[in-house]
């Protein structure tokens, strides 16, 4: 009965979270009541943003968060979420994943080790991150995290898809929804050299041998770059990338 008791409060305070942030006008109102509410469940932080140029982030990108602002300013200064362990495994899941499971979805290079050791020297123990995937819009991304190391339940961890569900539709709709595709998305030299090729025709065999790379690398590389842009195809690729600036129009002729 009191388990029973603690899910029906819990799934209360979710119903009251969704009702107040619909009603939100700005940003600000929604970080403060996703701040609010975390925190009831036992989280200490959260960022929710668009897998996008932190530098280079307009106004029409995502990024909401409650993060040590030190961190904050070392991710940016450093360009640390170009190679972030979190983003790259969170890629590749369906529904999100606790940090402790990163090594389930991907085999984290010294860097992104390095990575999530300043995190924790930063107080982020232990959290949970989500995709969210939108056609032609940049990947979405919505993370809570603790102080603590303590394994999070599936309580927890439903309770964060639910709030981060909420908080992107409530966000999106306080952006313009229109200009959300010309956000520029980061890509790391590898990747613009391996589309560069892609644009020339190349396979990914051609393009291993070109830069001496394993075909598995150079089919990596491409498709990781395409998840970040959320298109299909890699013509669709070559297309954003030269948007972005990534690559000079000459790779299309």
């Amino acid at each position: 009965m009191m388990a029973k008791s603690r899910d029906q409060g819990r799934l209360g305070d979710i119903s009251a979270f969704e009702e107040q942030s619909r009603a939100a006008t700005t940003l600000d109102q929604l970080t403060a009541l996703i701040d609010a509410t975390i925190r009831q469940f036992g989280f200490r932080w959260f960022a929710l943003l668009h897998n996008v140029d932190l530098k280079r982030r307009s106004k029409n990108a995502l990024m909401l968060t409650t993060y040590p602002a030190r961190w904050i300013e070392e991710i940016i200064e450093t360009r640390l979420y170009m190679d972030d362990p979190v983003h790259a495994a969170c890629a590749r899941s369906v529904s999100g994943l606790t940090w402790d499971r990163i090594g389930d979805f991907i085999l984290p290079t010294a860097r992104q080790i390095s990575i999530l050791e300043r995190g924790r020297a930063h107080g982020l123990a232990s959290g949970y991150s989500m995709p969210i995937r939108m056609a032609d819009e940049p990947d979405a991304m919505f993370t809570v995290a603790r102080q603590s190391g303590d394994a999070l339940s599936s309580e927890d961890m439903l309770t964060a898809r639910l709030i981060g569900t909420t908080a992107f539709e409530c966000a999106r709709e306080l952006l313009d929804p229109d200009a959300l595709a010309n956000v520029p998305v980061p890509l790391s030299p590898r990747q613009i050299d391996c589309i560069a090729l892609v644009a020339q025709g190349k396979s990914d065999w051609e393009i291993a041998q070109i830069l001496g790379l394993s075909r598995d690398t150079v089919h990596e590389y491409v498709e990781g770059a395409r998840r970040r842009y959320g298109v299909r195809r890699r013509t669709q690729l070559v297309l954003r990338a030269v948007r972005d600036g990534h690559l000079n129009i000459d790779a299309l002729v």
